[in-house]
């Protein structure tokens, strides 16, 4: 445990180093207040977003050229994980040395990875190309494929679009074929399904991102329906945040999820450009994007990851390039 808290330290200092923000350009910070309710703990309310830097697509660098970024994630050590759909590559950041280093092959064709999580030691890749999910270790090596999304329900043509992994093994996947969102056991077996296609309350068009938060329940990126569904963690469903007809509604296609260790939601939003941050509550916060200098700007973000240290990882599809921030807490 020491040398991965080492090795955090020693990944935030480079990122620090020599990439600070240009005074009022590196950081969104909210307009006003959190909205009402009681004061938040100390440490636990997101009030700015800082710019570190950005991996641009340089010819210089081992990914080159990112044509197709996707789904991002950290492991516990700080090792940033990035999927490039169009080319069928997975990319992995050192957090020693910020080298990139490229994961196996897993042998399918067309190989599409449009999403990634941690599960231990091990790292959990979604491939829309064969609609599994395949597994590889720490250091990219492959190992097995751990799920056939095709056989999670014979009775329909499932397609997985993004997939979550929650403390406990319980896994859930979004699916753009029935516009539904498959729960999984810790055996990978079908608890329920929940949602349909429609702009109902329990209902889904385009589900493409997931997120668990802190306790257990999960949060649904409903791109086209312009909002947020929650279930609890039973799985049932609890509420919706913004929709289309929702006054002030600041979501435009909301796609990838991140929640961080108190609850805070990270929302990349392709519609807008923008970094939408949700408080414990799932009130917003601020939306992080035309306040940054060209530098630290999104255009079209796909995904968010949170990492260790308090890093915010963005793949940005239009920019080619991967953002990182770090979140200032009070």
């Amino acid at each position: 445990m020491a040398g991965r808290g080492h090795a955090l330290l020693l990944v935030a200092a480079v990122l620090l180093a020599g990439c600070a923000p240009a005074p009022g350009t590196g950081a969104a910070t909210p307009a006003g207040g959190s909205g009402t309710g009681t004061a938040p703990r100390p440490g636990t309310t997101v009030v700015a977003l800082e710019f570190l830097r950005a991996w641009e697509n340089l010819p210089t660098e081992a990914y080159f050229p990112l044509d197709g970024l996707a789904g991002c994630t950290w492991t516990d050590d700080g090792t940033l994980i990035v999927c490039d759909e169009q080319r069928g590559k997975v990319w992995g950041l050192d957090p020693g040395n910020l080298r990139w280093y490229e994961f196996d092959f897993p042998g399918v064709r067309p190989y599409r990875p449009v999403d990634a999580t941690v599960d231990g030691f091990k790292v959990l890749v979604l491939d829309t190309g064969s609609n599994a999910v395949y597994r590889f270790d720490l250091g990219g090596a492959y190992r097995d494929q751990v799920l056939d999304v095709r056989h999670i329900d014979p009775a329909v043509r499932s397609q997985a679009s993004a997939f979550a992994l929650d403390r406990d093994g319980r896994m859930v996947i979004t699916d753009t074929s029935e516009q539904q969102v498959m729960i999984l056991d810790t055996f990978l077996d079908l608890t329920m399904s929940v949602g349909g296609p429609g702009a109902g309350s329990d209902q889904l068009r385009d589900p493409s991102g997931l997120a668990f938060l802190p306790d257990g329940s999960f949060v649904v990126a409903d791109r086209a329906n312009r909002r947020l569904s929650v279930y609890g963690r039973l799985g049932f469903f609890e509420r919706t945040v913004g929709g289309e007809f929702v006054k002030d509604n600041p979501f435009v296609a909301p796609q990838g999820l991140a929640s961080d260790r108190v609850g805070n939601l990270f929302v990349a939003d392709m519609g807008s450009g923008e970094i939408h941050v949700m408080d414990r509550r799932l009130r917003l916060l601020f939306s992080a994007g035309p306040d940054f200098g060209l530098q630290a700007m999104p255009k079209v973000p796909v995904d968010v990851a949170v990492g260790p240290g308090d890093l915010l990882a963005v793949t940005d599809r239009a920019r080619q390039a991967v953002l990182v921030y770090r979140i200032v807490y009070e």
